[in-house]
């Protein structure tokens, strides 16, 4: 399965009870649509504060693919409010996670520069929750299924021969890394991943041309 981490962080209490058994609802009609879908596999976690949150996203044993990010945390001290939670995470985490971002007050009560950052934070898609039409599962579904397209082929790639890799290992540092772990470090965009990357995508290059 290709697995996709939503990471949801609201200060409500009632996320993991209520709202994301009806985002998965939304998310199994939407995987219904294409075989292709039936691939994937969508994990959920819930964080109610922004410091916990960032505990959660410094832990590299923790790839989230797509955060879910409320606007309003009530003055919580790590962070005014979730503009400043969102450029923070870009600046110095994760700089491909797509993020959903949204307020139950309406997109016009955040401020104009607020709103820049945003953009300038590369978010998926700005949402109005108070807007009863807003179906925030298949959002959250459009964001996970459009990932980095290079980690995704690289999944599909081990997932396809997985019985054949189960033994492969890269060794990085003089230490030695499994699969698993290297799609991680990609995912998470830390050192590990991009060197990998790099000397992958240097090496298809020049098995595809004359030097």
């Amino acid at each position: 399965m290709l697995e996709r981490n939503i990471l949801i962080i609201d200060d409500n209490s009632r996320i993991a009870d209520l709202y994301i058994p009806a985002y998965e609802l939304s998310i199994n009609k939407a995987k219904q649509v294409d075989t292709k879908w039936e691939q994937y596999s969508f994990n959920f976690f819930h964080k109610q504060s922004l410091r916990d949150a960032l505990q959660f996203l410094e832990d590299q044993r923790n790839a989230v693919d797509v955060l879910v990010v409320d606007y309003d945390f009530n003055g919580e001290p790590t962070f005014s409010n979730g503009t400043a939670f969102v450029k923070y995470v870009r600046d110095n985490l994760n700089r491909y996670c797509q993020i959903v971002f949204y307020t139950m007050q309406g997109i016009g009560s955040i401020e104009k520069q607020e709103l820049v950052d945003l953009i300038n934070s590369d978010v998926f898609q700005l949402v109005d929750k108070s807007d009863t039409n807003i179906d925030l599962g298949t959002i959250i579904f459009n964001a996970a299924t459009q990932c980095n397209p290079v980690v995704e082929s690289l999944e599909r790639f081990f997932l396809k021969y997985k019985s054949m890799l189960a033994n492969y290992s890269y060794t990085f540092g003089g230490e030695t890394i499994s699969l698993e772990d290297i799609i991680m470090h990609i995912r998470m965009d830390d050192d590990i991943g991009r060197i990998f990357l790099d000397r992958l995508l240097q090496k298809g290059i020049l098995l595809n041309i004359n030097i």
